[in-house]
């Protein structure tokens, strides 16, 4: 051992033996690496901030000399991992990756990289606020639309026809005498869409 710590860097031990009487054998050298240094660790890609994926793969990067990684997803205990690295049945919610490089002598990043995302599996609901008189005059119609997801944006189909992007107050003219339906979906930021549409039917009147 030595008597005092020792500078980070190559060393070289020289070692001579001495015998009772004085005699010295010859010279013998070892040369040795003293690495205090810790890796830094990148998460090079992951999942969208927020998605609708039940499962997550990372793509993982280090720098200075790391050999392997360790990952622990939502607070858990660190577990060895490689990359690309991959996670599956994520339940809805708030997700943190953090990930760590350790290198050759055991060095292990005091700073995680983090990655940190939010799955969303839930369909918004969709509400028609108001609509037209029911029997009306008007040609035309317009309808308030409310999501219960902040953020959401609509999609609007007239009397069966193909949805279209629509905003609220939502407008539509020419409208025929007779019985007419808006059909109404909220698509939330993750991409959920409303699998049970708003509807709202009435009746125009011109005779």
């Amino acid at each position: 051992t030595f008597p005092t710590a020792q500078p980070e860097g190559l060393l070289t031990l020289t070692a001579v033996a001495v015998d009772a009487a004085g005699n010295t054998s010859d010279a013998t050298s070892h040369g040795f690496t003293i690495d205090l240094t810790p890796p830094e660790t990148f998460i090079e890609s992951g999942p969208d901030a927020l998605t609708r994926e039940t499962s997550a793969t990372f793509e993982l990067r280090s720098e200075g000399g790391a050999v392997g990684y360790e990952c622990s997803l939502d607070g858990a205990a660190y577990v060895a991992c490689t990359s690309p690295v991959g996670y599956t049945g994520l339940a809805d919610g708030e997700h943190q990756l953090r990930v760590r490089a350790v290198d050759a002598v055991g060095n292990v990043d005091a700073t995680p990289a983090t990655h940190t995302w939010t799955v969303d599996t839930t369909p918004p609901d969709t509400l028609i606020v108001s609509g037209p008189d029911s029997p009306t005059r008007a040609v035309e119609a317009s309808f308030e639309l409310a999501a219960s997801e902040p953020g959401s944006t609509f999609e609007c189909s007239v009397d069966g026809a193909t949805y279209v992007t629509c905003t609220s107050p939502a407008l539509f003219e020419g409208f025929a005498e007779g019985e007419h339906t808006l059909t109404v979906r909220a698509v939330d930021a993750a991409g959920n869409v409303d699998d049970t549409p708003a509807e709202y039917t009435w009746t125009v009147d011109l005779t």
